[in-house]
């Protein structure tokens, strides 16, 4: 459906808050009101759920059977436009370990999708995850592929993509690291702790040369224990720290998201996907993203039992830490959509309900369920159609 200049009106979700039966004004793909007034005679939508501003996903693999590491266009395509039926108007394509050269191609092929910017959920630059992590917490990621960061490596990848590297997950506490780590701040790019076996000391030096995230919160790190203090703990216990959360009931107990909220706080917490391509596909095994998967459940694993990132999707995200950890709507909302706007570099045009911002926004019934998704101003979706 497409349509230059209407309305949508209904309960907006927005800012950490709720304003009720707002107006909100749509025109060539940005929303110019927001507020009560009396409607022009122009198209309106009434909205019975929850207007919420897109949400944009940081860390994901692949989807509906694709992976982005494949290096297909045609791939990358099928991800951007399955991605709004989740509620998904933006997102970081994200990297695993792989050789130096594949790297490559999948930096060179993400700048051509950006230079395209075609339909479809936007991709908004990189999340680089791996191959500078610790072979101790590897989970998914290939042991061949795994390396320690090398200064050069590094600069030579920078290059490559341009400005599109907008995240770098490594392990701080490998050799060179902090080097590693003072370069991605000088380029702006933000440093997650992820696979690693870093200490709460190592975590908090690291802090001092430029570290500000962590990457999915008490996975891929060592455990959360009263007395050897990992990873996990500083990710808790240092406000510097940023954490993505995969929100989905396996990968962490809806308690400890719960106590993570509490001791975080909804403005250091970012919800993700870490989808591998799988969230559609039936229980039992699969290829895809280079490895063998079992599906179970929602669970995805390697035959080892390791967990092989998720099935997630966002809006399933979003669901599960107000159904089940007890968060309200209006801060899941924001850590779904203005958090991760943030750290892409795009919150000033993104991840709100405001005047001058893009028109990206995802329509929630009262029971979550994604019922329509516009970008820049257009419907992409409508779960109707």
């Amino acid at each position: 459906m497409m349509c230059n200049h209407f309305y949508l009106q209904g309960n907006v979700v927005t800012d950490k808050r709720i304003d009720k039966n707002m107006i909100i004004e749509i025109k060539d793909g940005k929303i110019i009101f927001v507020g009560k007034k009396e409607k022009e005679d122009l198209p309106y939508y009434q909205v019975e759920g929850w207007i919420c501003p897109g949400f944009i996903d940081t860390h994901i693999h692949g989807l509906n059977g694709q992976d982005f590491m494949d290096c297909s266009k045609e791939g990358f395509y099928r991800i951007q436009n399955g991605l709004p039926s989740f509620g998904v108007t933006s997102f970081l394509s994200t990297s695993r370990a792989a050789t130096l050269e594949d790297i490559k191609t999948f930096l060179l092929l993400n700048k051509l999708i950006v230079a395209e910017n075609r339909g479809g959920a936007r991709l908004l630059g990189i999340h680089l995850e791996g191959p500078w992590i610790n072979q101790k917490y590897k989970g998914a990621q290939k042991a061949e592929y795994i390396l320690d960061p090398a200064i050069e490596e590094v600069k030579s990848l920078l290059q490559m993509a341009g400005n599109l590297i907008k995240i770098v997950t490594l392990a701080p506490e490998l050799p060179n690291a902090t080097d590693v780590i003072q370069l991605l701040k000088e380029k702006k790019v933000a440093i997650s702790a992820g696979h690693t076996d870093a200490s709460y000391e190592e975590m908090e030096m690291a802090i001092q040369y430029g570290l500000s995230r962590v990457t999915h919160c008490f996975n891929g790190m060592g455990p959360l224990t009263h007395r050897n203090l990992t990873a996990a703990f500083a990710a808790l216990d240092l406000q510097e720290l940023h954490c993505e959360l995969i929100a989905d009931g396996i990968h962490v107990h809806s308690k400890i998201i719960e106590l993570l909220y509490r001791m975080k706080g909804v403005d250091h917490l970012t919800l993700i996907s870490d989808c591998t391509g799988t969230n559609q596909l039936p229980d039992g095994c699969h290829q895809i993203g280079g490895k063998t998967v079992y599906k179970s459940g929602g669970k995805v694993s390697l035959a080892n039992g390791s967990l092989a990132g998720s099935s997630l999707t966002l809006d399933k995200a979003v669901q599960y830490i107000i159904q089940k950890s007890r968060i309200p709507i209006e801060e899941a909302v924001q850590m779904a959509s203005y958090n991760p706007a943030v750290v892409c570099g795009v919150s000033e045009h993104k991840g709100r309900i405001a005047v001058g911002f893009d028109a990206d926004v995802v329509m929630l019934t009262n029971d979550l369920e994604v019922e329509s998704t516009i970008i820049d101003g257009n419907f992409v979706f409508r779960r109707n159609d």
